[in-house]
């Protein structure tokens, strides 16, 4: 792991986005201690504009601005790790499936994948919050719901190219029962582009929080990015504080998870790193 940081810290972009990500997690994770105020506390007059007092501002109802974000980051970010792991765990267990038995399992696994691929997220999100709700875990099943398929496709795809190497070849040989040649031998030379693919996941699980915050459809009870921006749209003139500091707190976390995942294919795939170096600046 120490090894992957390093390799991943020498890289040209995804040096920047461990950065970006570090300092995201670390805000997250100090967020009670480096708050000034709580989420529910009134510390002034409402709209205040940014100040030295409040370096952000305050909301419609005297909420401190600068405390709101520090403190949305815990559940924004949550959801998008948590929504993308659970992708992961639902997709590429779809995709392991199908990749190594084929035949009828490949074609019915396959098909539920696309289902879910051609349908627009949103509605897939949407649909499931009307049934269930929108509580935080809830919430992070719907967006899991709508991102599987593409870790179902993209792990499928890494079986069925090795299951024809020859070490799964010499393994099936050797007798060794299935559960082994999947978890032992093919699952650890799949997982690298996979890990690529989660920090693009968690990234998509962001946008998707926080468009469902916008539509007024996220968790009333956990403060988000997403949530801050609902009520915000009724002052994007005459407060437009309220929507820029989670907007680009959004922006932040998208922008270093998408520079993560380019470091990541680097490190992962070193071919793809030396043709970004010999493109023109």
């Amino acid at each position: 792991m120490i090894g992957l940081f390093r390799r991943l810290a020498a890289t040209r972009y995804g040096s920047a986005g461990l950065l970006i990500m570090l300092a995201l997690v670390a805000v997250a994770l100090l967020a009670p201690t480096i708050a000034p105020f709580g989420p529910r506390q009134q510390v002034g007059a409402s709209l205040l504009p940014p100040s030295h007092a409040f370096p952000m501002g305050t909301d419609n109802i005297g909420r401190d601005m600068f405390s709101l974000v520090l403190i949305g980051a815990r559940a924004s970010l949550a959801i998008g790790v948590t929504a993308a792991l659970a992708a992961l765990l639902v997709g590429g267990t779809i995709g392991m499936l199908a990749g190594y038995w084929r035949g009828a399992t490949e074609a019915v696994l396959m098909r539920i994948a696309e289902l879910f691929q051609i349908l627009p997220v949103i509605v897939v999100v949407l649909f499931a919050i009307a049934l269930f709700g929108s509580s935080f875990w809830l919430l992070v099943s719907a967006v899991a719901l709508a991102i599987w398929p593409l870790e179902a496709r993209l792990i499928y795809g890494q079986f069925v190219n090795l299951r024809q190497r020859e070490f799964v070849a010499a393994a099936v040989v050797a007798d060794m029962p299935a559960w082994h040649i999947v978890l032992r031998e093919i699952l650890p030379n799949a997982l690298p582009p996979v890990i690529v693919q989660v920090a693009l996941d968690a990234s998509l699980a962001i946008l998707i929080e926080s468009g469902l915050g916008f539509l007024g459809l996220s968790d009333a009870n956990v403060v988000s990015w997403g949530q801050l921006l609902f009520p915000a749209q009724d002052y994007l003139q005459s407060a437009w504080w309220m929507s820029v500091f989670p907007g680009l707190a959004i922006c932040l976390a998208v922008i270093g998870l998408n520079l993560l995942a380019d470091g990541l294919n680097e490190v992962v795939n070193p071919r793809a790193g030396h043709m970004l170096a010999g493109l023109p600046e």
